[in-house]
């Protein structure tokens, strides 16, 4: 099986500050771990490092291409936060440039290869690229649909969460939703999404077609690996770590107060770890150590340091950060919203209206044993929900359907005779294996004109590939012109 991952990079500039890339890195290996059939392509900027795509592995290839994220570096724009620009990141959620396009022909088509699913997290440009997925396979004459393009659905822009930006609106939405339900199949990121597909989608589409593609969804999750984080705690609560973006919709102004409550209070110090800039209206505080447009080791150093934490965002779609923090031994109040109850337990405590964090925080203070201990069930409960494994299982296993569903609907007959007969001399040779390539080659000896049988305009490459399927095949997973092993 051979899949393309197409990830959306949302800070372009850093791959590795891109949950959506981690995401997706985590099933892959997961995959490799359970499938020596499978191949997978990545197609990313030019400056995603390897190790981020696990590239260095046989059995995976990245694919370089420059995407449509020109702009004006020097434009800034503070609707989604303070310092935001949006002029480097505007097109990351884009179409396919030409480049790009030219670049899968390359690396799959010219080398032989084939595609099972494309999972396609960019917003829009899916009709584009599914065009010329269709032009390289001839698909009009397969038996079988050659490939499916699966959304993968994150941050899904439903209204409430465009109004601070400034080229987001009903247009984008509406084709995002549409594109979605239109797709082969929708991955969601998050079962917020989900829900707020079904109460927008029906919006413009018949309920029977939303219904429909729901029912087929998955909810992925966000997996996070929490062996990679040490959860331990202090007697007594000395830090406060705010951590993430400066953006609007994280209550900035409200965490800030938390802190400044907390240092009258108990003399506590806050620590804050951003990406971004930090405005000095933040960091100039004398119970502030700000640390702004941070890296990951200052991050992680932070971790170590704080005791408690605060999350006031409006929303988010399986966010990392306040659960990286929690597994880390950060006592973790959370600002009650729907969208925190896809991780955190009905019955957690330490959850309060936004208005009302501070008091939260004050109480898991004063009563900081009964919050370790609420913080450590958290934190058990959010390593099942984003537990890599299970994540790499499901999104592996709808993969697979897929595929096997085709075999299964394959009807061989006439038409494979020459791959048949090509098959068993190589049978006779003593060969258990064979390059797609020489295959086609080998089934000039038993075509009427002396062509390959993917040459005759009704036998398509992917004929060959569920032929080879249906016949006791499977592919080797190997780069470059895919070899397929009897099984």
């Amino acid at each position: 099986m051979r899949v393309l991952l197409i990830p959306e990079l949302y800070r372009p500039d850093d791959p590795s500050a891109n949950g959506t890339l981690g995401d997706a890195a985590a099933w892959v290996r997961g995959w490799l771990d359970r499938d020596d059939s499978l191949h997978v392509y990545w197609l990313v900027a030019p400056n995603v490092p390897d190790d981020a795509l696990l590239a260095g592995r046989e059995r995976v290839t990245a694919i370089r291409a420059d995407p449509f994220a020109a702009g004006d570096p020097d434009a800034t724009d503070d609707s989604d936060g303070p310092g935001h620009s949006d002029a480097p990141d505007i097109f990351t959620e884009g179409g396919y440039t030409w480049d790009e396009l030219r670049a899968i022909e390359r690396e799959v088509y010219d080398r032989g290869a084939y595609l099972d699913c494309v999972v396609d997290q960019r917003r829009t440009g899916r009709f584009t690229l599914h065009k010329w997925l269709c032009w390289q396979t001839d698909r009009w004459a397969a038996d079988v649909t050659p490939f499916d393009v699966v959304a993968n659905v994150h941050d899904l822009q439903v209204p409430f969460k465009y109004r601070y930006c400034a080229y987001r609106g009903a247009f984008q939405s509406q084709m995002e939703l549409a594109s979605a339900a239109f797709a082969d199949g929708v991955w969601f990121k998050a079962g917020a999404d989900a829900r707020q597909f079904r109460e927008h989608a029906t919006e413009i589409l018949r309920e029977e077609v939303v219904d429909e593609t729901l029912d087929g969804a998955l909810e992925t999750g966000s997996p996070i690996d929490f062996l990679a984080f040490e959860e331990r705690y202090r007697e007594e609560p000395r830090f406060l770590h705010l951590a993430g973006s400066m953006w609007e919709k994280k209550g900035v102004d409200e965490l800030l107060a938390v802190g400044e409550h907390l240092h009258a209070e108990f003399g506590i110090e806050t620590i804050l770890t951003s990406m971004d800039p930090i405005p000095d209206a933040y960091a100039d505080r004398d119970w502030v150590t700000a640390h702004p447009e941070a890296d990951r080791g200052t991050y992680e150093a932070a971790l170590d340091r704080g005791d408690l934490t605060v999350c006031a965002s409006e929303y988010e779609t399986m966010a990392r950060t306040p659960f990286e923090q929690a597994a880390s031994g950060q006592v973790l109040v959370l600002r009650d919203e729907l969208w925190i109850y896809d991780c955190v337990p009905e019955d957690y405590p330490l959850v309060g209206g936004l208005n009302d964090l501070a008091d939260v925080a004050v109480e898991a203070v004063e009563n900081w044993q009964d919050a370790v201990d609420a913080n450590r069930r958290l934190v058990a409960h959010v390593e099942r929900v984003r537990d890599p494994d299970r994540s790499a299982e499901c999104t592996l296993r709808d993969l697979r359907e897929r595929v096997d569903g085709k075999r299964e609907a394959y009807a061989l007959d006439g038409s494979d005779d020459p791959v048949r007969a090509a098959l068993d001399e190589a049978e006779r040779e003593g060969r258990d294996r064979i390059a797609l390539d020489d295959l086609r080659e080998r089934t000039t000896a038993h075509t009427d004109d002396g062509r390959p049988a993917t040459d005759s305009a009704d036998y398509a490459l992917a004929d060959l590939v569920y032929a080879l399927r249906s016949l006791g095949y499977r592919d080797g997973g190997n780069p470059g012109t895919p070899v397929f092993v009897r099984r």
